[in-house]
């Protein structure tokens, strides 16, 4: 089973949340977009990356040559004593330029510490790279987590607002009979108090979408807009999944974040190399030309052009134990590292099967939710029929519209942890995001999926 083949999966199940398309509305796609020119976050990885490449050239440049240029000149003001022929002291002035200029070149001929950071680096860069593929997926998942929590506060607001306007309409209807005579005060009483609890669950609803929107915008950076839906009419068809064996297969074969692991663990091979290479000696070839002028009192009136070529060995010999300390800490980090491996790997297979779960069991579960608001639309129905033929009481009737609130609520509730489960499957089975983002807007647009 190949992963494009994953990525197929089930898209005209997926429940929708809205009443309707918007064509002006943002798609999941264009929202992802935004979010990677402006979330800190990923901002933060992309650096981190830029950063991790450039130090790979950085080590390469220890196993270049090295060519330098060294020019100088100094004006010499004095005098100078000696004896003549007749032995008497003389003093004459002295007054010159001593230029000075050279060129040098340093080749390293075997050098393994500088060869074992540069491949260190390369590790290191490889790392950086999976490190900023998780860090897309996390984008994935957060911006998700926001859509989609915008969509739920706007059907519950939208369920809120209806419930309220059902309970107003209610409560006049309990103060007229009241007036002529067919009510008590104490249905009044009960139908007022469920409006103004139905009034406050509305506020909080309405705070509820605002936070969400909140939320969205910080991570886009865009205003509030309207977001893509999928049409109501939408359910899940019930079909099955890949087995939850093949996920597991894919996840621990090209999960980011495991990999990203991975990476850190050859990092981490690599410093041990590296620290371990300070024991090593080094050998360079030195070549040099220099040229110089007047360089003593001597060689007034002279110019000299010396030229250079050897081999210069170091051999490190002894250093405080500061080498050995180094090699045992990087031997330590690689343990840790490997021990964060079995962690990343115990913890995907943990989220892949619970969120293969949630997947497969999502159809029946949203069945029954389905079949949970119907009975409440009968049962709030039936008590409005019995409250017109004077066998029922207001209450009765605000009590089935709370319960047919709630079914509607955790329906919609379950719709998006379905969507959740969905996307985050993809996501640790390492599907490439631009799939898992095109996935996610077939689903809000109702569009089939693609087949492979």
């Amino acid at each position: 089973m190949s992963a494009p083949k994953l990525a197929t999966l089930v898209a005209a199940s997926v429940l929708a949340l809205g009443l309707g398309m918007n064509a002006s509305a943002m798609t999941f796609a264009e929202a992802f977009d935004a979010a990677q020119r402006n979330d800190a976050q990923y901002r933060a990885a992309g650096h981190e990356l830029d950063s991790a490449r450039l130090a790979v050239p950085m080590a390469r440049a220890a196993l270049l040559p090295v060519v330098g240029f060294n020019a100088a000149t100094a004006e010499v003001n004095g005098s100078r004593q000696f004896p003549n022929s007749l032995n008497q002291d003389t003093r004459v002035r002295v007054e010159y330029s001593s230029p000075q200029a050279s060129l040098s070149l340093r080749v390293p001929i075997y050098n393994q510490e500088a060869r074992s950071r540069w491949q260190y680096t390369q590790a290191q860069s490889d790392a950086a790279e999976s490190v900023y593929r998780s860090r897309g997926t996390e984008l994935i998942d957060r911006l998700a987590a926001a859509y989609l929590q915008v969509l739920l506060a706007e059907e519950v607001q939208r369920l809120a607002d209806a419930q309220v306007e059902a309970l107003t309409v209610q409560t006049r209807q309990a103060d007229q009979r009241f007036k002529r005579g067919e009510g008590t005060r104490v249905d009044v009483a009960q139908t007022q108090a469920a409006l103004d609890l139905a009034r406050v669950r509305s506020l909080e609803a309405t705070d509820a979408l605002d936070l969400a929107r909140r939320q969205m915008r910080r991570i886009t950076g865009l205003p509030s807009e309207a977001l893509k839906r999928a049409p109501t009419d939408l359910v899940p068809d019930g079909k099955p999944l890949e087995s939850l064996v093949d996920w597991l297969q894919i996840a621990l074969r090209q999960s980011p974040s495991l990999q990203a692991r991975e990476q850190a663990l050859v990092a981490a091979r690599m410093n041990v190399s590296r620290n371990f290479a300070g024991h090593l000696p080094r050998v360079d070839l030195v070549a040099s030309v220099s040229r110089s002028q007047n360089e003593s009192l001597n060689t007034l009136n002279q110019t000299s052009t010396l030229k250079s070529l050897g081999l210069q060995l170091s051999v490190p010999i002894y250093n405080g134990g500061g080498v050995d300390a180094s090699v045992k800490q990087a031997m330590a980090d690689q343990s840790r590292v490997e021990e964060e491996i079995r962690s990343e790997r115990e913890n995907i297979e943990v989220e892949v099967q619970r969120h293969y779960m949630a997947v497969t069991n999502g159809s029946a579960k949203i069945g029954a939710y389905h079949r949970a608001v119907e009975s409440s639309e009968l049962a709030l129905l039936g008590t409005r029929r019995v409250l017109e033929q004077g066998l029922g009481t207001n209450n009765d009737v605000a009590d089935a519209q709370a319960r047919l609130y709630g079914a509607q609520r955790d329906l919609a509730q379950a719709r998006i942890e379905y969507l959740q489960s969905r996307l985050r499957l993809m996501l640790h089975a390492g599907l490439p995001m631009i799939e898992v983002v095109t996935e996610l807007d077939r689903s809000l647009t109702g569009a089939p999926s693609a087949q492979r």
